[in-house]
């Protein structure tokens, strides 16, 4: 099956993405496409059902997994003007998509004890938040966060099972010799973070 992968990519990207990629296949033939942020499923989703590719949908992990059918008549409207369904569902002005990056293990500057708990209660309110980041990125002590039997991993587990990616460093888990006891994310690149943070909307450093 064609693969068209999105993932670290930014909205319209995905979408310009899917378009390209259904033109390269013949009718009635399917693609999978891999997106890794709700957004991005969203819009991805309301372009494909309009376009008429009836798009079905499945969470693996963190990634999204839509199967879609190449239409013998596209909308005109969606297949030309994929861009347009950048946006969140239901009418609502889109927010722009953030990225928080965690650079230590602790929050600000001053008390350790204090700034333990404070990336604790950073991490626990945005899991109530409506509006989540695209990804969370973990390099230098922050990758410590995500090691297991921390209530921080506990806390990222639950906002990667909401659609968060969660990215820790991979050159850094080596340096601090805990890559066996990453729990949480995937670890990646600085390549792959560099892209990931110039692409941002915004960024968010604690």
């Amino acid at each position: 099956m064609y693969t068209i992968d999105t993932k670290g990519h930014l909205c319209p990207e995905p979408l310009i993405m899917a378009s390209n990629g259904l033109k390269e296949v013949k009718e009635g033939e399917k693609v999978l496409i891999i997106s890794d942020n709700e957004t991005s499923y969203q819009n991805l989703m309301s372009f494909l059902t309009d376009l008429g590719a009836n798009p079905v949908a499945s969470k693996k992990g963190y990634e999204y997994h839509i199967e879609a059918t190449k239409p013998a008549k596209s909308s005109p409207q969606a297949e030309n003007n994929p861009e347009q369904y950048c946006s969140v569902p239901g009418g609502a002005a889109p927010a722009t998509d953030y990225v928080v990056v965690a650079r230590s293990s602790r929050m600000g500057e001053g008390d350790p004890e204090l700034g333990d708990l404070l990336v604790r209660g950073y991490l626990n309110a945005l899991k109530g938040m409506d509006h989540l980041p695209t990804y969370i990125i973990m390099y230098n002590g922050g990758v410590k966060l995500s090691l297991e039997g921390t209530d921080t991993a506990l806390a990222l587990g639950e906002l990667e099972d909401k659609g968060v990616s969660i990215i820790v460093c991979g050159t850094c888990v080596d340096y601090y010799k805990v890559k066996d006891k990453v729990s949480v994310g995937r670890i990646s690149n600085m390549y792959q973070i560099a892209t990931i943070l110039a692409e941002a909307g915004h960024v968010v450093y604690l």
